[in-house]
């Protein structure tokens, strides 16, 4: 079994023959045309999956990883796989084999066909490409693959009328190979190997496929695997930021509860508040009505009083005026006159007191 190779430098092909490359979608044939070619015995691969899986070559052929094989899908990475071969393939390749089975084609193939050729290879590929056509099963196999034969160009009419070999074989000028490499029929897959064999002597493409043209392509897509992965990247933050911004989301709106709870508690209090200064201010206002009548009440008895004493001292006066002498049981009523007077001061003091009290906690509220 022949190494696989991370390196194509590595890789001697005798100078004497063409460097062919296989090409084509899973699971067309290239394998088993490789063996035919070669002489080995690689594995092959079913309708589902491709079993090679890396680029490898012997004796002047490479053999390549389907396309569309369904455990990696079309993604750039198995194309990054053709390309890391190629372009490390100094001395560029003759022929490029492109596959596809007979009378399966469709829009996919065709899709396929346009990417590889034009966003992997180039267009300057065209002219040393040709189209391989696997599993040919009609019985007229070696006539189809003379040139100028009736069969042939009849054959070739009939793909031209349909949109998708046309447009491949016209790209191809209409270079094109019917074989069949049916492991079941060992004289068809001797004659498939004789009309390749033929071609090869036959075909001198003008100059062989540099594979440099490669580097734009191989840029490009290691490009877009970078810009995969840093989408990727990028959508991580942008899920870990959302999930953040949730986060705060839902702290902010809890901080707006409280504070319309706080605000509202605090309006309440102010109700309150209010409340309790009109009670105290209405009990203040009642308590310093009372007192000031009562003030009243005691000036009126006070003044009752005090015109009670001059009464008194008038009449003490008229009998001072009619006597001259005084006998001691006269001190008694002027003794409690005096005392009337000095009772009569210090109330009055006492009201000016408590006046100026209340009128000092009335500014104060």
């Amino acid at each position: 079994m022949p190494p696989y190779f991370d390196n194509a430098n590595s890789v001697t092909f005798r100078q004497s023959e063409k460097i062919v490359a296989l090409l084509g979608r899973t699971d067309t044939g290239k394998t088993s045309t490789f063996n035919l070619m070669t002489g080995l015995s690689q594995p092959i691969g079913n309708r589902i999956s491709s079993t090679t899986c890396q680029c490898f070559s012997y004796s002047n052929f490479i053999d390549t990883p389907g396309f569309g094989d369904t455990r990696n899908g079309e993604s750039s990475s198995s194309h990054l796989s053709l390309i890391d071969f190629f372009v490390s393939l100094s001395s560029g390749i003759d022929i490029l084999f492109y596959f596809v089975r007979y009378g399966t084609i469709n829009s996919s193939d065709l899709n396929l066909f346009v990417d590889i050729y034009k966003q992997i290879l180039s267009t300057e590929a065209y002219s040393n490409s040709c189209l391989i056509i696997s599993d040919y099963s009609l019985p007229n196999l070696e006539q189809v693959n003379i040139n100028d034969s009736d069969e042939r160009k009849y054959l070739l009419k009939q793909l031209h009328e349909n949109d998708k070999y046309s447009y491949i074989l016209e790209k191809f000028n209409n270079r094109v190979l019917f074989i069949d490499v049916s492991p079941y029929d060992y004289k068809r897959q001797e004659m498939s190997k004789e009309i390749l064999q033929n071609f090869l002597q036959s075909f001198r493409p003008l100059n062989r496929f540099n594979c440099q043209n490669l580097q734009d392509a191989y840029r490009l897509l290691r490009r877009t695997q970078e810009m995969e992965t840093l989408c990727f990247d990028l959508k991580t933050q942008v899920d870990q930021l959302t999930t953040e911004n949730q986060h705060l989301t839902n702290l902010y709106q809890k901080q707006i509860r409280k504070c319309k709870d706080l605000e509202e508690s605090y309006q309440n209090s102010i109700k309150q508040i209010e409340q309790i200064h009109e009670q105290t201010l209405l009990v203040v206002e009642t308590n310093h009505i009372s007192t000031i009548e009562e003030m009243t009440r005691q000036e009126f008895r006070i003044r009752d009083e005090v015109k009670q004493v001059r009464q008194q001292l008038e009449e003490i006066e008229h009998e001072m005026d009619r006597s001259l002498t005084f006998n001691v049981v006269s001190y008694i009523p002027f003794i409690h006159i005096v005392t009337n007077i000095i009772e009569l001061n210090t109330k009055r003091r006492i009201t000016q007191r408590i006046r100026q009290l209340l009128h000092t906690k009335k500014k104060g509220l």
